[in-house]
This record gives structure tokens, C-alpha cells and sequence, in this order.
């Protein structure tokens, strides 16, 4: 009896009950791109070191870093409306990413949503200050309602820039260079890194590559030029759309690209459709040595060779040409991220752990000072399966 007296009021509950935090989608900022700069405090990075945990602080006096969100207009969206550009922004001087977050909630009308962000854009110029960037990467790692499959660039200039910049062939900034990246896997000379990428990348080697973005203000183009090279959170270098195809070549990750050389004053562009790489570490001695094999399969597209038909010791000769070649410059890269870099985008720690663990026991202390001294050989077997037509 006391069931049945209890239950209208269960059903009354659960039918009275709703979705009480429910946003409608038009009341909504939904942040498609994330771009941080400097603040004009980020000099003071030190100093802020000295207050105290009990000192009373200042956030609203501080500004460390510069935070841009920008976001579809919804309401065009939603109205079918397509005129101009739907790109919005919102911009916020603050001391933390949470900081931002806050002050960006402030001045919108809209709740605030990064589910769905697409790009996250970090300056170079912030990668100069390693505290700040480790406190960026730790906010995006705990926040559970940040999209981990967004895409991560470093950029010249300001990155606030690229999010108002206006393209001529797409709605906004993000789908532009989002397209731009998504090129990748049609030409190895371009890379994309997600967000979940760079945060598993920095956790297990300290280091990581990231696509860089330049912008012609003059030609009104962005273009991605070669990596940004991240090391303890810094800044260290770049590497030049050629020497990240190299690398490509170098880690397996290579998917499409071409190679040149020089016969005569005339260019012969090799394509590249096949492709296979090995890799092997051992000691020789007191020193790593690492061999890497790449075999590729292509064709030329274009090469001027006079009155030269290519009969088979012509096209041996080539292939040789094009073997020497792209050896030398894979061994170059190489040398340069090894010796000038320390950093190890070839996978030369982890296939050592996996494959070497009784190797990988006796230099794990001493890993940094034993891979700088690491000797580098590569060997390539190209071959030359279609050769066009004869200029």
C-alpha cells in the first residue's frame, strides 16, 4: 500500500524532471579556433615567481598572456544567412588559460563552448617563455571539455592575426588552415599534429614537431613552411618544408612527395609512390648506431636529357644519382636534429625500448648524452618504374 501511495509521486518526479543545464544551439559560442600571444606582463614571468603562496594576488593587474577565441556567427547560421564572413571573435588579456576562459565568458552573451574546437594557434613568440607554455599545455591536458583532436600550429607574428585574416576561397581562418593541413596526406613536405599527438609526444620524449604557419600580408595567403622544433617546451627551431619530408622519409610517416636533382643544369623530378622504411639501432662499441633503409618506387614527370634516349645504364645511372642524393640529405637532417637539436623525431628511443631492452637498461640514465653522440647511415634503393615522355 505505501508502494502504490509512493509511486505518482516517482512518476511525477521523473516526468517533471528535464534537462535543467540544457543551452539551446543558437545561444551558443561554439570556439572553432584558439589562438594565444603574449601578454604584456610575460616579461615579468620571473617576477612572478617571488609572490608568495599567502601574498594577496593581483589577477586583474596581470596580463601574461593575450587569449583570442574565435567562433561562427550562430545566428547566421541558424537564419540560412551566408553573406560575408561568419568568423567572430573574442579577445582577452589574462594571467591563466582559466583566466581567459572567465573573462572571455564575461563578454559574451553565449555560453561558451570548446567541444568542438578545431585549431589551437601558439605563437612563436610565446614559445620563448617555457613556465607559461607548460602551464597552457597542463590547462589543455586537465580540461575535460577541450577537444583533443584539434589540430596544433605554431605561428610567425601574432596568432591573433590569423584568426581575423579573411581567405578568399573558404568561410573562415580555422577551415582554411585546417585544409591546409589536411594536404598532408597528399604531400609529405606538410604535417599535421593534433592536440592529443603533441601532449603524448612532450610526456614520453620532452620534444615534438609542429606544422608552422607564415602569413603574406601583402598577397593576403598563409602557407605552412616546415615544423617548429619543441624542446622542453621551447622554441629551438624550424626545419624547412624539404627537410620535413626527409624526416618523413626518415620516421615512416612519409606518405606522397617528390625529389630532385640536377642533371646537365636541367631538373628531373622524381614521384614518389612507393615507399618502405627500416629501421635498426645497435652498439658499436661506446657508440649508438643507427641504419636506416628506405626503398622507393616512383616515376619521373619531367627531366630534359638532349639527345640521351634512356636505355637501362641511363636509368641505372639515375637511380644511382637520385640514391646519393636523397642519402646525403636524410643523413644531414639527421645529423642536424641529432647534434644541433637533441631531439629524436625518427623513433630511434622507442624502437631501442621495444625492440633493445637489455640495450635500452645499460643507457637509459645517460639517454640524452648517448643519442647526441649517435652515429647516423642511410641507405636508399630508388627505382624508376615509368619515365613520361622525352623533351
Amino acid at each position: 500500500m505505501k508502494f502504490k501511495k509512493i509511486l505518482p509521486i516517482i512518476l511525477s518526479c521523473m516526468l517533471l524532471s528535464g534537462c535543467w543545464d540544457k543551452v539551446e544551439i543558437d545561444r551558443r559560442n561554439f570556439i572553432s579556433t584558439i589562438a594565444v600571444d603574449t601578454g604584456e606582463d610575460i616579461v615579468k614571468e620571473k617576477v612572478l615567481k617571488n609572490i608568495k603562496p599567502d601574498d594577496p594576488f593581483p589577477e586583474r593587474q596581470i596580463k601574461k598572456i593575450n587569449v583570442t577565441y574565435g567562433f561562427p556567427d550562430m545566428s547566421m547560421l541558424v537564419t540560412g544567412k551566408s553573406e560575408g564572413s561568419l568568423d567572430k571573435y573574442i579577445n582577452t588579456d589574462a594571467y591563466s588559460m582559466e583566466d581567459a576562459y572567465s573573462e572571455a565568458t564575461a563578454k559574451s552573451s553565449r555560453d561558451i563552448y570548446m567541444g568542438h574546437t578545431k585549431l589551437l594557434i601558439l605563437s612563436s613568440n610565446l614559445l620563448k617563455y617555457k613556465d607559461t607554455v607548460k602551464e597552457i599545455i597542463d590547462y589543455m591536458q586537465r580540461n575535460p571539455n577541450i577537444n583533443r583532436m584539434m589540430q596544433v600550429v605554431v605561428c610567425d607574428g601574432l596568432a591573433q592575426d590569423y584568426v581575423k585574416f579573411k581567405p578568399m576561397t573558404e568561410s573562415s581562418s580555422q577551415y582554411y588552415i585546417s585544409g591546409l593541413m589536411d594536404n598532408s596526406k597528399r604531400n609529405s613536405r606538410i604535417m599535421s599534429t593534433t592536440l592529443n599527438e603533441f601532449l603524448i609526444l612532450l610526456s614520453e620524449n620532452g620534444n615534438a614537431l609542429l606544422p608552422r604557419i607564415t602569413m603574406d600580408k601583402g598577397e593576403k595567403e598563409l602557407m605552412l613552411t616546415g615544423a617548429a622544433i619543441i624542446r622542453g617546451y621551447e622554441l629551438k627551431g624550424y626545419f624547412t618544408p624539404l627537410e620535413l619530408l626527409d624526416i618523413q622519409l626518415l620516421n615512416g610517416k612519409f606518405k606522397v612527395g617528390k625529389k630532385v636533382i640536377y642533371v646537365d643544369g636541367h631538373p628531373i623530378d622524381y614521384v614518389i609512390d612507393g615507399y618502405t622504411r627500416k629501421m635498426k639501432v645497435d652498439k658499436e662499441g661506446s657508440k649508438l648506431v643507427i641504419n636506416v633503409n628506405i626503398k622507393l618506387e616512383g616515376q619521373i614527370s619531367e627531366y630534359y636529357v638532349g639527345k640521351k634516349i634512356l636505355d637501362k645504364d641511363e636509368l641505372k645511372r639515375l637511380q644511382n644519382n637520385f640514391n646519393m642524393s636523397i642519402s646525403k640529405e636524410c643523413e644531414k637532417v639527421m645529423e642536424t636534429a641529432i647534434k644541433e637539436f637533441g631531439i629524436d623525431p625518427f623513433g630511434a628511443r622507442e624502437y631501442i625500448e621495444k625492440f633493445k631492452p637489455n640495450l635500452w637498461d645499460g643507457i637509459e640514465k645517460n639517454w640524452n648524452e648517448e643519442y647526441k653522440k649517435m652515429s647516423v647511415k642511410v641507405n636508399v634503393d630508388t627505382e624508376i618504374r615509368r619515365i613520361g615522355a622525352v623533351q
